[in-house]
């Protein structure tokens, strides 16, 4: 890897002659063929290659906008700034706070030597089990690309890359390499949702590189689709650099042809020898490779001003704490209030339960590759006590367990040889019995991703994982192993657990926990030592894809616990208060990359929990954390008041509780429809997702179409909560709407055809007595016309505004003809107008549309 910094870079280039100041592109000719092949792909997981003859610097690119963690994985991360999640940032409608926020995304990328972030991820919310849709922004084509478009534009105005994930149609987990996504790119479902998302965000910005998918759309992969060159490139004349995901390249010839220019990660699987070969036999051109380079120098001139050698810490600071808590409040969505149950007035000193594990242990991430480890925590406990006068007056009941796999072992329990905290490793090399490298550990984890421990070599080793566990109290506690070799687990020398080498795949390690997790209960006393010991061996077999092979084990425990007893003492606790504030949801373990959900319900003890707490307590206010819909059916007429707090980063509990209390005033609004249940009715996508295996591999059906989310017939009747939904503490009135035509313009960047633009003016009055934020937002509703079928309301444009108590401010937003009216042909494969009438209506939502006018446009 080239790790000059910039002065010896700049340095070197002038002792040999060439001008520092040429941009890397421009050196192409000066590269051997070699050279430029090396640069065609990473050289480790998270770096590019460099020419260091030329001083050409390699990249670093790291994941991602909720939390830029350097060079580690999200297994191996020990802190860095945790931001909410992208469903709570779209949750805001706030185009001007993600643009700060991108910068912000962009501060931390430098202090970790990052030049490309990779994010934003703007795959569309086709479906509410989607793994990864915490991850993404939402269901609206619009608002995810102009979101997007402004953090993108945020973190590049710093130097910093931004690379835009995942082209196209990769919105589901399962199976996610090998489905096929059975839909033409050029029908109107892929063209007029999916695609749209991706050239919404291109109008407005142009990101250093776009990250191609896994899946496969109309039978070919995405990192070797026709649409990279077509569509991408000429037709929308993007001039960046094509990414492909990890382990994503299928070819060496299809994929460089189809525009692919960079195979991540290093070694090259598809690149490297195999492409000399294939140039050799004249089966890719030269002139094909020079095309790749040269967006790939270019992504390196894009980025010159964030390179350094040196990864600092993740220092924490005011700035960066304000951003994320700023984030948050403004992404937390307010869904009901009944009886003005909120905000609490702490004034009067009311006697609070606080129920839930997540009042002390909060969810503030979802899991996999957008995971952050915070550097700090806050939790609603604390934020309770310090908002209130004596901190006694906020109770605590933990409640249920929350856990889908066995947690990490904690830090206090374990004792190391020299008597700190922690564990002791030891690393041999078989039939060794010497270590060749000993380490001690605060974390009872051992993780080797493409990069070993000293003295090792890729097989033939293994490890010991070694601590004294005291138990605080004595009962049949839990003990676990997640490893990806075989292991042998010994308690006072008795072996009590083994498994020989799981079948698995790296995803499976990287994402999916539970499927390497082997579990004991075992008797514990309180504050007995037990001596543990953890032996696992090296994973000597082969990985799929040219994937590496990881090497890891992880000791897990978790404390005796009945939920029948949890759910007594927390009805107990809330029955002598005078507001219960009940904190449950889902976790990082529920909804994380590589998997999708099979229900949209809580698990039943939360269930029973919440109920047997309603059931006794005077108010009762739910937050629940989340990235996807929960299915609140069971218990939502039972509580006063429900929040939507998503995974809402190191500063969601500030946020949390100020909205509670009403020191902020509640703005998010809903970036995704909260279907009533998991069923036909109201979910369109609920049959045809996830990818099913028909007979020749796992194939997607779009088969809803554009009846997506907000767009369905059936909305009206089947939606919990609707697209656009939100709740304030403050009232709002509308008036005086007026819809002006424009001269025709023409969008360079994007190759857009002539369009007329429309300018939308409404007067909005903050018609209450506390200051706050509203979401205007514009639909256009078209025309009835039985030969083309359009949604009765789409989203055209939104703005949010802060308004003072009785405040009236005039707005105005310009919308192209296009979004207003146009539609994709199929057929010809163009863009087309349907004539008619079109109202343009404001609302608080897609349900709720307010004041209309009528505009009459009669072509593009």
């Amino acid at each position: 890897m080239f790790a000059s910094s910039m002065a010896t870079v700049k340095a070197f280039i002038s002792t040999n002659g060439l001008d520092p100041e040429v941009p890397y592109r421009d050196q192409l000719h000066l590269l051997s063929l070699e050279e430029k092949i090396s640069l065609l792909s990473g050289v480790s997981f998270t770096s590019t290659a460099g020419v260091e003859r030329l001083g050409i610097p390699s990249l670093k690119v790291s994941d991602s906008i909720n939390g830029v963690r350097g060079s580690q994985s999200h297994l191996e991360d020990t802190g860095t700034a945790c931001f909410p999640s992208s469903t709570c940032l779209a949750s805001t409608w706030n185009t001007t706070l993600m643009r700060e926020f991108g910068q912000e995304v962009a501060i931390q990328a430098k202090a970790k030597s990052v030049q490309v972030v990779l994010g934003p991820n703007i795959n569309l919310h086709r479906d509410p089990r989607a793994g990864r849709n915490f991850e993404a922004f939402s269901e609206d084509p619009l608002l995810t690309g102009q979101l997007a478009a402004a953090i993108v534009s945020g973190i590049q105005s710093q130097g910093v890359g931004a690379c835009v994930k995942h082209f196209v149609a990769n919105e589901s987990e399962t199976v996610r390499r090998r489905y096929n996504v059975d839909e033409s790119g050029d029908n109107r479902t892929m063209r007029e949702i999916y695609l749209r998302t991706f050239q919404h965000l291109l109008r407005q910005a142009n990101p250093v590189a776009i990250m191609t998918a896994y899946n496969a759309l109309d039978g070919h992969f995405c990192s070797q689709t026709p649409m990279i060159n077509s569509l991408l490139r000429r037709d929308w004349g993007y001039d960046g650099c094509m990414m492909s995901d990890w382990y994503g390249t299928k070819s060496t010839t299809e994929a460089l042809d189809a525009g692919l220019d960079l195979e991540m990660p290093g070694p090259s699987v598809f690149r490297g020898a195999k492409l000399v070969d294939a140039i050799n036999r004249k089966e890719v051109s030269e002139e094909s490779v020079d095309t790749a380079v040269h967006n790939v120098l270019t992504m390196i001139d894009r980025t010159a001003g964030s390179h350094s050698d040196k990864e600092e810490e993740s220092l924490v600071c005011d700035r960066t704490s304000a951003m994320a808590l700023k984030a948050a409040s403004e992404g937390i969505v307010l869904l009901k209030n009944d009886h003005y149950a909120l905000p609490l007035k702490v004034a009067e000193k009311p006697r609070i339960a606080l129920i839930g594990s997540a009042a002390i242990k909060p969810s503030i991430t979802g899991g996999g590759s957008a995971c952050a480890n915070p550097q700090y925590i806050k939790t609603p406990l604390q934020c309770f006590q310090d908002a209130c006068e004596h901190p006694e007056q906020v109770s605590f009941a933990y409640g249920v367990n929350p856990h889908y796999v066995v947690p990490l072992m904690p830090i206090d329990m374990m004792q190391s040889r020299n008597g700190s905290p922690g564990v002791n490793v030891d690393y041999y090399l078989d039939g060794n019995d010497t270590p060749v490298y000993s380490e001690q550990s605060e974390q009872p984890v051992v993780v080797m991703l493409g990069k070993l421990k000293p003295n090792l070599t890729q097989h033939g080793f293994y490890f010991v994982m070694e601590t004294t566990v005291k138990a605080k109290t004595s009962g049949i506690h839990k003990l676990a192993v997640q490893a990806t070799g075989e292991f042998t687990l010994l308690i006072e020398d008795v072996e009590v657990l083994s498994k020989p080498v799981p079948v698995m795949t790296v995803e499976d390690f990287l994402f999916e926990p539970k499927k390497l997790e082997s579990v004991i209960e075992f008797q514990m006393e309180a504050q007995k030592p037990y001596r543990i010991k953890l032996r696992t061996h090296s994973r000597d077999v082969a990985s799929a894809h040219g994937e590496i092979s990881p090497h890891s084990a992880k000791l897990c425990f978790e404390e005796e616990h009945n939920d029948r007893v949890a759910i007594a003492e927390a009805a107990k606790v809330a029955a002598h208060a005078d507001i219960s504030v009940i904190i449950a949801g889902r976790t990082h373990e529920h909804e994380s990359e590589g998997f999708d959900l099979q229900t949209l319900k809580l698990p039943e003890s939360q269930v029973r929990m919440i109920k047997a707490v309603t059931s006794v307590s005077k108010k009762t206010i739910l937050v629940l954390h989340c990235g996807n819909p929960i299915d609140v059916s069971d218990f939502v007429d039972d509580v006063d008041a429900v929040v939507a707090a998503h995974f809402p980063g190191q500063e969601g509990a500030q946020a949390i509780v100020d909205i509670i209390i009403g020191e902020t005033n509640p703005s998010g609004r809903l970036a995704t429809t909260w279907p009533l249940r998991l069923d036909e009715a109201s979910v369109p996508s609920f049959g045809d997702f996830p990818a099913k295996d028909i007979g020749h591999g796992p194939v997607i059906r779009y088969r809803e179409g554009l009846q997506m989310g907000y767009r369905s017939m059936e909305t009206a009747s089947s939606v919990r909560w609707p697209f656009g939904h939100g709740l304030s503490y403050s009232s709002f009135e509308y008036d005086n709407l007026k819809v002006i035509c424009h001269e025709a313009i023409r969008s360079i960047t994007t190759g857009d055809n002539s369009a007329m633009t429309v300018t939308i003016a409404i007067d909005v009055k903050n018609a209450s007595r506390m200051a706050g934020y509203e979401v205007v937002q514009v639909y256009s509703n078209p025309p009835v016309d039985p030969m083309i079928w359009r949604p009765r309301a789409e989203l055209v444009s939104f703005e949010k505004v802060w308004l003072e108590p009785n405040e009236t401010r005039r707005i105005g937003l310009s919308v192209s003809q296009r979004d207003i009216c146009g539609y994709w042909d199929s057929v010809d494969r163009c863009w087309r107008s349907l004539n008619g009438t079109y109202k343009v209506t404001i609302g608080t939502c897609a349900a709720s549309l307010r004041i209309d006018d009528m505009g009459t446009w009669n072509g593009l």
